[in-house]
């Protein structure tokens, strides 16, 4: 296949689908409470925090050995490592304190994630860039469906034990770490970095002006609203389905399901002309299409409506995430080519970053209660944000018409530019 025409790209594309293939995940809580022998209170209160924890002190870790590695594969070798490391602690711990250091681990593994997309930037030629980043992300998306629905067939239909759902989850996990060494020992198909006497200031102020790029601004923006938004629907769903309605536990069908019908969707747009450019529309629609959507689910009185309404917030999230990663990328990489403009790309610290700020963010969310008012809370505040977005965008579009050139501001943040794509240079 010509996806696969440069090795390093198949070995990137290896360490995802391997890394995310994990027959056990649906049942992490069954396996820790009736074979582990740890009572409910003490996997959500003495484990799982530690995740959120960890997870943003992690994030900025993996930025700066991005900074260090500036190809990103050395990040994506310690986070397959974690996340072998992960399945091994979690299955063979049988103490509260391996099972703490897995969700450490499990936290490092997330964050090295951010890193992909900057190493597709670094690896794939520039007309196919967007091709490889939806292809990397359906594949990311249709291993966890196939993944989550094996596990449930193992378990529902041929009786498997959790010993052979943990074995299926260390060899996936194990190739995962194999192809990252491979991945590791690849040549980059860039010219080498340069080398700066004044790293940190330089980051910083790279960082300065890549926020200041219009296209940037935006999707920083979108995801600070979006990424806890999703959080929300993804963590605390099968809580509202229980509240609302008597239903078996199907959760690894429906995560499947959800993942699938995402994956197709990230698969069928990889080559959209439309999706390259108009990043404020495209933004403000995500906005109110995620806003509806999660509004709609704490008022469901279907169990049938509230699974298509949970699977098309996934794959609105999922698209938008896939769309915007790419036009980021893409904007900074032509923005390193302008005199004026940052002199290294610095996409997973940029990555990374943003990822702070939506977990900052979600963590204010969660001190709204109950389950239902938490759902609809988010979704006004992305309605409200929609509409003053949209505001925003019009006033902006009648003051550029109207006013002068020569009294136009040089720079404007938001304000993007009518087309969006150029040749992209592939650097740091």
């Amino acid at each position: 296949m010509a996806v696969f025409a440069d090795g390093a790209l198949f070995w990137l594309y290896s360490v995802v689908v391997f890394s995310q293939f994990k027959p056990s995940e649906p049942f992490l809580v069954d396996f820790l409470v009736d074979v582990k022998g740890f009572t409910n209170h003490a996997v959500y209160q003495d484990m799982f925090p530690l995740f959120t924890y960890a997870r943003f002190p992690l994030l900025f870790v993996t930025g700066v050995l991005s900074e260090l590695d500036m190809a990103g594969q050395g990040v994506l070798f310690l986070g397959a490592l974690c996340g072998f490391a992960t399945v091994l602690l979690t299955w063979f711990g049988t103490s509260l304190l391996p099972q703490q250091i897995a969700q450490i681990t499990v936290a490092a593994n997330f964050a090295s994630r951010f890193a992909v997309n900057a190493v597709v930037f670094q690896l794939a030629p520039s007309d196919t860039v967007q091709q490889h980043i939806h292809t990397m992300k359906a594949a990311l998306l249709l291993s966890n469906a196939g993944s989550a629905i094996l596990g449930e067939i193992l378990r529902d239909q041929m009786k498997a034990s959790f010993w052979v759902l943990y074995l299926m989850s260390a060899i996936a996990t194990g190739l995962a770490f194999l192809c990252s060494i491979f991945l590791l020992n690849s040549k980059l198909q860039t010219s080498a970095p340069r080398r700066s006497t004044h790293p940190a200031s330089d980051a910083f102020f790279d960082l300065v002006k890549i926020f200041k790029l219009p296209v940037v601004a935006w999707c920083t923006v979108w995801a600070m609203s979006v990424n806890p938004a999703h959080g929300v629907a993804l963590t605390y769903w099968q809580n509202l389905l229980k509240d609302n309605f008597d239903v078996k536990d199907y959760n690894g069908y429906m995560l499947g399901a959800s993942y699938l019908a995402a994956a197709g969707v990230v698969a069928v747009s990889r080559r959209s002309v439309l999706l390259r450019t108009s990043t404020a529309a495209l933004v403000i629609l995500s906005l109110l299409a995620m806003g509806l959507t999660l509004m709609g689910l704490p008022l469901c009185h279907n169990e049938f409506v509230f699974y298509i309404m949970l699977v098309a917030t996934q794959c609105i999230f999922e698209l938008s995430t896939t769309v915007f990663s790419f036009q980021v990328g893409n904007e900074v990489c032509k923005a390193v080519t302008d005199q004026d403009g940052p002199k290294e790309t610095r996409l997973a610290l940029l990555f990374c970053l943003t990822g702070v700020i939506s977990g900052a963010v979600a963590s204010l969310v969660q001190h709204v209660h109950p389950i239902a008012e938490r759902f609809t809370f988010v979704a006004i505040a992305l309605l409200v944000l929609a509409g003053v977005l949209s505001a925003f965008s019009c006033v902006r579009h009648l003051y550029c018409h109207f006013l002068p050139r020569v009294h136009r501001p040089a720079h404007d943040p938001f304000l993007v530019p009518a087309t969006d794509m150029m040749p992209v240079t592939r650097r740091g």
